[in-house]
């Protein structure tokens, strides 16, 4: 079994290559697409100096573009640091980027004001000043299990600003053993915690190391909405957290009926809602865990 999490994502993208990877509201990637358009970008961020080992900042909102510029980061060798573009970090940016090391910074004009002063700003909506290298081939980079695939920031003591190392073996790991997130190939499975937060990692790269559609929520969804989402786009996986289910159960759960298991983080549903959930979703796997 390839030892990285782009290389699961690549053999996926060979097995099935005109199958559904992405679906956001920018759009619908095929494993084809994904996999070649990450290789165009990771090509780019190894033309900027992008070495393995080195860390990648990517401040853009859910979308297939921000699937995109994660996978390049991981293809190009180097581990990303999702950044909040409402707020990019948990002091200034630059602190964060500064304490990190980010060799770059991948975004689009609408986020960058806060990111200019960082001399590897990478647009993705701007015009390269100089020819970018392309090709539809990933760079040859040899990335061991045990390489870091993705920081996830933190609040250190005294507030100061650090991150915690997550490498791709923990990640492929977690994607094989079925009891955090159970991904079937033919699965709908929605993400809809934003990249910067923990135990948002497993929810987007599992659906995609096991050939399953990643369904991205855009951000600021009314639970209204988020319901009519997963049950147009005939949801089957879910993980979400305790906070986002109970939103949700005061819309109604009926209309959730093709969810085949539910994933609920950070605390266990009270008695009520339990009832709640076998009422309305009585066919429904029901898996409780904590946040990983």
């Amino acid at each position: 079994m390839p030892v990285s999490v782009h290389a699961v994502i690549a053999a996926q993208a060979a097995e099935r290559p005109h199958h559904t990877a992405v679906r956001a509201h920018d759009g619908a990637l095929t494993y084809t697409a994904l996999d070649e358009q990450a290789n165009h970008l990771a090509h780019r961020l190894r033309a900027q100096g992008v070495t393995p080992g080195d860390t990648v900042a990517v401040c853009l909102e859910p979308s297939a573009r921000q699937i995109t510029a994660l996978l390049a980061v991981l293809k190009a060798g180097a581990a990303y640091l999702a950044l909040d573009p409402a707020h990019p970090g948990p002091t200034r940016p630059s602190t964060l980027l500064h304490h990190t090391g980010a060799k770059a910074v991948i975004t689009q004009e609408l986020f960058a004001a806060p990111l200019r002063p960082h001399p590897g700003l990478l647009l993705l909506d701007a015009h390269p000043t100089h020819k970018a290298p392309r090709s539809p081939r990933p760079p040859e980079v040899h990335v061991p299990a045990h390489a870091p695939a993705y920081l996830l920031p933190m609040a250190g003591p005294s507030r100061k600003p650090w991150a915690v190392c997550v490498p791709h073996k923990a990640l492929t790991a977690l994607t094989e053993d079925a009891r955090f997130l159970p991904v079937h190939p033919s699965d709908t499975a929605l993400s809809c915690a934003p990249a910067h937060t923990p135990g948002s990692a497993l929810g987007v790269w599992a659906p995609l190391m096991k050939g399953a559609r990643l369904l991205l929520a855009p951000t600021g969804l009314t639970p209204a909405e988020l319901t009519a989402l997963m049950a147009e786009e005939h949801t089957t996986l879910a993980r979400l957290s305790l906070r986002t289910f109970t939103a949700l159960a005061t819309t109604g759960l009926r209309t959730l009926r093709t969810l085949r298991t539910l994933v609920l983080t950070q605390a266990p549903l009270s008695a009520d809602q339990l009832q709640l959930l076998r009422r309305e979703l009585p066919i429904t796997e029901l898996i409780q865990t904590t946040t990983l």
